[in-house]
């Protein structure tokens, strides 16, 4: 009889135990912590940490488990939402907007509020079949290049569907750039920047094409982008060539060429302009991201072919911005200012949105390491021309 009283007290106890664990609010599931991953690799000095990737909406509003009375179990409202061959990628405030053209649809991330959606105008109308490539403008509007349809979409700022550009033309766009007065679709059928009224989509001229020498025209241009003094860097497939024309379609000069060494291309693809004027340029082929100065002259590359955090696999669009530093500077190491944060798409898995900050660590003297390298690089190159005279 005792032996059963302690059986049936050590039971209850146990009973109270879990019911009390039950109770207890959601526990994050606790991650291991990775080492980070820099661009260039030691010994260099690091200017690029890759920060975080996103796959799916797991990845965004993460993953959580309760404790009940007879389970430990995932905590998911719904099923993941996932990417699965994105394209491009914009930025509006807080918004990441990410175009996927296997699945035909945009998904719209907010990290600071950890949400993940499909934009919501996606219907009837404002349906899209296979977009490529998107961007916004100073109101938060959202306009998407859709090779399914053959249109440009326009999206407001809550996400819902308002209007078409391009009914009427024989267009294939495969990108989109907006200012004050105009939309500008970069068509693959024409090989040119076709300039569209922004109150009423009437087609008012093509820019790139025209000019005597060939090279300095558009040919099978794949992405492009416009910077604030109006200059339009357009990826030239055909060519390898990055193709810089005004919004006179004046052609302004060029940048590389088909190949495989640096500051060349294979399959050049997105492009992105920084606050400072640095240029990225997407690869699909080298499968890396180049950075270029004002003058054009290569910084360095990071991304790489892999498999692994941090790199690219079949690399797509680019979105660069320095708004809410404050948000991404919580994936950084402690000790590594972010200047920009980089946005880039790849389009096989496992890691589809890839997310790096260009920045310096605070204890690192950066000025002083590029100045002797390059006071070691000139003396070598002197020692080298002593070693030819003799």
């Amino acid at each position: 009889m005792k032996g059963l009283f302690l059986l049936m007290k050590a039971c209850l106890a146990i009973v109270l135990l879990v019911l009390v664990c039950g109770c207890m609010a959601p526990q994050a599931k606790q991650e291991k912590k990775l080492d980070p991953v820099f661009f260039p690799p030691a010994p260099d000095p690091p200017r690029i940490q890759f920060l975080l990737s996103i796959g799916n909406s797991l990845d965004v509003e993460g993953r959580e488990v309760e404790t009940s009375l007879f389970a430990v179990k995932p905590v998911e409202n719904r099923r993941a939402r996932s990417l699965l061959k994105p394209f491009g990628v914009a930025l509006h405030g807080d918004l990441i907007y990410v175009a996927d053209s296997l699945i035909g649809r945009v998904a719209v991330i907010n990290l600071r509020e950890k949400s993940f959606e499909w934009l919501k105008g996606d219907e009837r109308g404002g349906k899209l079949q296979k977009p490529l490539n998107l961007t916004t403008d100073a109101e938060g509007n959202l306009y998407v290049a859709d090779v399914g349809r053959n249109r440009i979409l326009v999206y407001d700022a809550a996400g819902n569907f308002t209007s078409i550009l391009g009914d009427g033309y024989d267009i294939e766009p495969v990108d989109v750039a907006v200012d004050e007065r105009h939309v500008y679709v970069l068509d693959r059928n024409s090989s040119q920047i076709l300039v569209l009224r922004k109150r009423d989509g009437e087609l008012v001229e093509g820019l790139g094409q025209g000019r005597e020498n060939l090279y300095e025209n558009l040919w099978l241009p794949t992405t492009m982008t416009l910077s604030d003094r109006g200059v339009f860097y357009v990826a030239n497939a055909g060519t390898g060539m990055i193709i810089q024309i005004d919004r006179d379609g004046n052609f302004l000069s060029s940048l590389g060429k088909m190949g495989d060494r640096p500051g060349q291309f294979a399959r050049p693809r997105g492009v992105a302009l920084d606050s400072d004027g640095r240029l990225y340029v997407v690869d699909a082929g080298h499968q890396n991201v180049q950075m270029f100065n004002k003058d054009n002259r290569l910084l360095m590359h990071f991304g790489d072919p892999g498999v692994s955090r941090g790199y690219l696999n079949v690399p797509a669009g680019i979105a660069v911005s320095n708004e809410n530093l404050d948000l991404y500077q919580q994936y950084a190491e402690p000790n590594f200012k972010l200047e920009q944060v980089i946005f880039v798409i790849s389009q096989i898995q496992p890691f589809h949105l890839n997310i790096y900050g260009l920045g310096k660590k605070t204890d690192f003297d950066y000025e002083g390491y590029y100045r002797k390298t390059e006071e070691l690089r000139q003396q070598e190159a002197g020692d080298a021309g002593t070693e030819d005279g003799k």
